[in-house]
């Protein structure tokens, strides 16, 4: 049965903003911290209220910054080693009259996947650690809100913050 669910997300607010790492962008990015009210639906109808939330968005693509775009190189290693294993299993098996064309498929499918995956493996370059990223960002020295305008008022004990919109200015 279909059952449609997902998460609404109402009355979402700037509350802060700083320069960091976008992985989908691969760039160093402006952050945007959005405060929202999360409910659960089912069929489009709010059933479950989460609460409030805080997260993180990148100001040019809307992305998460710091969740990884892809497929982690992990996972792909461990889609080799099934692969791999799968080919063993192919060949170690005598087909019967009923399954054989499957058995061959699989004897075909699962190396040239493996080797298909291997020479991705070798051929693309590691992923930098965001920490290393996050490391080469200047912090934010904005002196004026980016988005109403107003100068920022600089307290020497807590992150400086704009008295008309209220976006606070943090470090990564």
């Amino acid at each position: 049965m279909l059952m449609v669910h997902g998460i609404y997300h109402f009355g979402p607010k700037r509350i802060a903003f700083r320069n960091d790492y976008c992985l989908s962008c691969a760039q160093p990015r402006r952050s945007l911290q959005i405060s929202m009210f999360d409910v659960g639906h089912i069929f489009w109808i709010p059933l479950l209220p989460l609460g409030f939330h805080k997260r993180w968005y990148c100001s040019v693509c809307n992305k998460r910054p710091h969740v990884h775009p892809g497929t982690r190189r992990g996972f792909k290693w461990a889609g080799l080693v099934v692969l791999f294993v799968l080919a063993l299993a192919g060949w170690a098996v005598h087909p019967s009259a009923d399954d054989r064309y499957l058995v061959w498929a699989l004897r075909v499918a699962a190396p040239a996947g493996a080797i298909l995956t291997l020479i991705h493996l070798l051929r693309t370059p590691r992923d930098l650690s965001l920490q290393k990223q996050l490391g080469e960002v200047p912090p934010a020295r904005d002196t004026l809100c980016p988005f109403c305008g107003t100068a920022l008022l600089i307290l020497s004990n807590s992150p400086s913050y704009c008295p008309t919109c209220g976006v606070q200015r943090l470090g990564v």
